[in-house]
């Protein structure tokens, strides 16, 4: 959580509410952080997301929603396909989610599994400067569709992240985004009975059909 020093040295925080009646949110707490728009990269990075995952977009937070069993099992089936390219080859390090990418100043994004560079790998516990290749399963509900396939889509091209897989656990499939210029183009959609390939890691290939069984 953020630090009692950094509370007290934010000019953002507004001023103290009466105190939480029972049954009303607890605004003592709430009122210990930035407000949304005041977030800072700092703020972001102290505050502790294990429970509530979160990204940092234009100085607000963005909640995502709590991962299932099953979109566990694909995140671990993918990150174990990733690794065992990018370890047999010394190309980087795998990361999953919970991990933010800074994409750039004061965009900070979470996706499920990303591939870095060892030149994108900084010291300590810091962000990764942005990504080779990010993974984004997508969760129920129009927002975060919406998220994952609209603005993550926007941000990561902005960010020339390389490639972009889209998992769509509903319709089955993979999209597999290749960038081009300053936008993205469609290397390939795949669904069970195919394998989805990477432009950018040719070694690195799905079964699609193994894939979503493997969320069962």
């Amino acid at each position: 959580m953020i630090g009692r020093g950094a509370i007290a040295e934010s000019s953002n925080l507004l001023e103290r509410p009466p105190r939480s009646q029972r049954g009303e949110p607890v605004w003592e707490v709430a009122y210990c952080y930035p407000r949304q728009g005041d977030w800072s990269e700092a703020d972001f990075l102290e505050f502790e997301t294990s429970n509530f995952p979160a990204e940092l977009v234009d100085g607000c937070l963005e909640f995502l929603p709590m991962p299932t069993p099953s979109h566990q099992r694909l995140l671990r089936y993918l990150a174990r396909r990733l690794e065992d390219v990018v370890a047999a080859e010394s190309l980087g390090e795998v990361l999953c989610a919970p991990c933010p990418v800074r994409l750039w100043a004061g965009r900070l994004r979470e996706p499920d599994v990303f591939y870095v560079r060892h030149d994108r790998q900084v010291e300590g516990d810091k962000p990764p400067n942005g990504a080779d290749l990010v993974i984004e399963i997508l969760s129920p509900g129009a927002t975060n569709r919406e998220r994952d396939l609209v603005a993550k889509r926007n941000d990561y091209a902005q960010a020339s992240v390389a490639e972009y897989w889209i998992v769509d656990p509903d319709e089955q499939t993979v999209i597999v985004l290749s960038l081009d210029g300053q936008a993205y183009r469609i290397h390939g959609e795949f669904r069970p009975g195919t394998v989805a390939t990477s432009p950018l890691l040719p070694k690195f290939q799905i079964n699609v059909t193994e894939l979503f069984e493997s969320a069962q």
